[in-house]
């Protein structure tokens, strides 16, 4: 070479070198970090807001745009985020453009989520030899620290990420790690309040943030965080269950109730919400709303007899004696152990002056074991008293039997005559009797009397009587005439 050409040689080899690797390659140059952590951020929003068919077109069409630019299948890659097809999209493209660190980022993180922590070390390498001042990498080993349980380390790389790049993505991980460490929980809002700020559509963030307000008894804060999570997530019935729960703490009742009533347009049909706005519509003197809650609930809450017990309550109060009785029995049938349940019943008969059930319920009141009522002994032995029943049954033959009966029915028809002078009649009534010689059911085949104290002496005393053992169907009738 002639000794003139040599400068002009020289400069052009220097002109190449100084080439920037995308020229030469005709590759497009990485937008700034901060500029795609933003990206990042549009994907996890749309993903959370359901709209990720639409972002993803929009890339789409930014990808025939500028085709030379990896970046827009970077960020179409994303949105499988962290399904094998986001993996398998990011590592061709690392194959295709190696220097570009956010494909190997990508794939490090998708290891991380599915908890092979080993594999996401070479990724996460890979991007921070590829760019070394590259904060996400920073990040990523954060949360791969975190997940090994290198706690203090996994805070010290988050801390020096945020210190080259100062990303929402970044912080929340900060938060959240902090928010499990004890005594850090302070910290760990501070922490989550700015990045909230800067990026709200984060529900993670936003439950944990309410979590740690509401730890702290910062209800106010605690239901604001709770708010946004909802109108994040509008149609995430658990979402409204746990707004229903801050709003409580924080004594809005009517936002509560709110609350729960949009959780259960959602489909929620958990017993415990259920009964807890049953609760608050209490609460508010919402009865009518009480009521459609209770019956909603113990659709679902098939053993608990409370709810039953209420929806009684409710019926006796606006005066509907029959479904009051009846949601009575359906408690009792739940708790046959609660002895309080069938007095309440039998009191219920006696407003109605049905004696006969009334006795029936005493009855089973005194041999239910658990809440016994004080008082039961001694209505239910006014009432036995009002029967003119035996101290003792009738025992023997079925004549012997009707005999000893006819005692008991007689003095008693001689008391009724006092108050009507004209009562006469016929009752006739027949016994199920099993084999040990115990009656099972009295019927009533015939009662021209109709006298409730009478028919009701007939049934407790033939029920109440020792038969001789045989299955048998004896019938009994009596003729009551005034005397003469």
């Amino acid at each position: 070479m002639a000794p003139h050409l040599l400068p002009r040689v020289l400069l052009l080899l220097f002109l190449t070198w100084a080439v920037p690797a995308s020229a030469g390659t005709g590759r497009a140059a990485l937008p700034p970090t901060s500029e795609v952590m933003s990206v990042l951020r549009r994907v996890e929003t749309a993903r959370v807001r359901g709209t990720l068919r639409v972002l993803d077109s929009e890339l789409e069409e930014q990808g025939r745009a500028r085709p030379k630019d990896l970046m827009p299948r970077v960020y179409r890659a994303w949105l499988a985020f962290p399904a094998d097809a986001c993996w398998n999209e990011l590592k061709a493209l690392s194959t295709l453009e190696p220097e570009n660190p956010w494909p190997h980022l990508g794939m490090g993180l998708i290891y991380i989520r599915w908890g092979l922590l080993a594999e996401a070390r070479g990724p996460l390498s890979t991007a921070r030899r590829v760019s070394p001042d590259f904060a996400p990498a920073l990040w990523g080993e954060g949360l791969l620290l975190q997940a090994e349980g290198k706690l203090a380390d996994a805070e010290a790389r988050l801390r020096e990420s945020l210190s080259k790049l100062d990303a929402p993505q970044t912080r929340t991980a900060l938060g959240l790690l902090l928010a499990g460490l004890p005594g850090r929980e302070a910290e760990a809002r501070a922490e989550l309040v700015r990045s909230v700020d800067a990026w709200p559509e984060q529900p993670e963030a936003l439950r944990k943030l309410a979590s740690l307000a509401q730890a702290a008894k910062d209800v106010g804060a605690a239901a604001v965080a709770g708010e946004k999570l909802v109108a994040l997530k509008p149609a995430d019935r658990e979402a409204h269950r746990l707004q229903a729960d801050l709003w409580l703490a924080a004594s809005e009742k009517e936002k509560a109730a709110r609350s729960l009533e949009r959780y259960v347009e959602l489909g929620g049909l958990d017993p415990a919400p259920l009964a807890l706005l049953a609760r608050v519509y209490a609460e508010l003197g919402r009865a009518a709303d009480e009521e459609k809650a209770l019956v909603r609930l113990i659709d679902v809450e098939l053993k608990d007899a409370k709810p039953m017990l209420r929806l009684s309550e409710l019926a006796d109060a606006r005066g509907d004696v029959a479904a009051s009785e009846g949601f009575l029995v359906r408690a009792s049938e739940r708790a046959p152990e609660r002895s309080d349940l069938h007095v309440r019943r039998a009191r219920l008969c006696l407003k109605q002056e049905r004696w006969k059930d009334a006795l029936v319920s005493y009855r089973a009141a005194a041999s239910a074991p658990e809440q016994k009522v004080a008082e039961a002994e001694a209505e239910t032995a006014e009432l036995v008293r009002r029967f003119r029943l035996p101290a003792t049954p009738a025992k023997g033959a079925q004549d012997k039997i009707y005999s000893r009966v006819s005692l008991g029915l007689v003095a008693l028809y001689m008391e009724r005559l006092k108050e009507k002078p004209d009562l006469k009649g016929n009752l006739k009534l027949q016994v199920q009797v099993d084999a040990t010689g115990r009656a099972t059911q009295v019927s009533v085949l015939y009662d021209s009397l109709q006298d409730a104290l009478i028919a009701g002496h007939a049934y407790f005393a033939f029920m109440d009587a020792e038969y001789p053992p045989a299955v048998d169907q004896p019938i009994f009738q009596y003729v009551f005439r005034p005397p003469k």
